[in-house]
């Protein structure tokens, strides 16, 4: 049997946890992968290029080389280890923009006042997205909402979510399909590339439309897909057969959370339409786990949102005039596949 981890190694990655996370952080947002692949292997050329102070730069190299980011030659030329490429912006299994992400000013300081949260059960005042949501609040950032969807992109990469959903149901039965909050629009795309015979919409702000990539008309899935800008708290487009909604309630509170369902039971008038939610789901036991906890306690935090359980997902469909009519797992990832219809 393998011994069990000392405890007091493991309340020390605990208690300093916060130190790793921002010296990733810093790696990630000076693009540090990025110059050492581009051929600026020295201390010194990295501070160069990163416009950094060298005393300082090399300390925080130095803990990058504990954290197994990269390694020295006797040279003293940096090279990446298999986890430091995973911070590369220009290989598909990145998640450079995740850990940007991650110690962004708006997202790691609310953490610092977490007693607060607890004392008061909210982040209103100590999360500058808690009142109106991430998008909104960054809507006047381009830079920082397009990292944003690159994070939440290379998130659902790493479990293949696309792939899977648009394999998960025969979407074919759906003539035709919105995506609310679509944001870059991967998973309508996996759906339209496995069904042939459907057209589909992204529906988000225009902030987000806007920094679509431009589609190739003459490729067979992007002639059969639009794009439709707007704000889900005031009004959805109506008259399709398919809604989805993919890892959007859990981040907003109950109130918000009813009125973008309400606004979408309106929107469906197609008599078979139907709404498919992809979310967490908290009775799951991954979502019981140290992630789903944690995870939970960031929306709540963050955003007032949550990870909730199916029943709490029934109620806020019937609340909204919505009915729950299944429950998929969707395979190979901690997520649930929602299917609801209008009452």
């Amino acid at each position: 049997m393998p011994e069990s981890p000392n405890p007091k190694k493991v309340l020390f990655r605990y208690i300093y946890g916060n130190w790793f996370t921002m010296v990733v952080f810093v790696y990630a947002e000076l693009g540090i992968a990025d110059h050492i692949e581009a051929g600026a292997v020295t201390t010194d050329a990295l501070a160069t290029k990163t416009n950094s102070d060298l005393q300082a730069l090399t300390r925080v190299l130095d803990c990058a080389r504990v954290l197994n980011l990269h390694t020295v030659n006797t040279k003293g030329e940096l090279q990446l280890t298999p986890t430091g490429e995973l911070l590369r912006s220009d290989i598909p299994t990145s998640l450079r923009a995740a850990a940007r992400l991650n110690g962004a000013d708006f997202r790691y300081h609310p953490w610092g006042e977490l007693l607060a949260y607890v004392r008061t059960g909210s982040g209103q005042d100590l999360s500058p997205t808690w009142e109106h949501g991430t998008i909104p609040y960054l809507s006047d950032k381009p830079d920082i909402l397009e990292m944003f969807e690159a994070a939440m992109s290379q998130l659902a990469m790493l479990a293949d979510e696309d792939r899977i959903i648009a394999e998960l149901l025969d979407w074919g039965r759906f003539p035709t399909i919105v995506d609310i909050g679509s944001g870059n629009g991967t998973l309508l795309e996996a759906i339209l590339v496995t069904h042939p015979d459907i057209c589909g919409t992204l529906f988000d702000v225009p902030e987000v439309i806007a920094k679509l990539p431009q589609r190739n008309l003459s490729d067979p899935p992007h002639s059969r897909l639009q794009t439709i800008s707007g704000d889900f708290f005031e009004q959805v487009p109506d008259g399709f057969d398919a809604y989805l909604m993919k890892n959007i309630i859990h981040n907003h509170s109950e109130t918000r959370c009813l009125q973008i369902l309400r606004n979408i039971a309106n929107s469906m008038t197609c008599r078979e339409a139907r709404l498919f939610l992809f979310e967490f789901d908290r009775q799951n036991a991954d979502a019981t786990g140290a992630l789903g906890c944690l995870t939970d306690l960031n929306l709540n935090l963050l955003v007032g949102g949550s990870v909730r359980s199916i029943d709490a997902y029934r109620a806020l469909l019937n609340d909204a005039g919505l009915r729950l009519v299944s429950v998929t797992d969707i395979p190979g990832t901690e997520r649930i596949m929602i299917e609801a219809a209008v009452s």
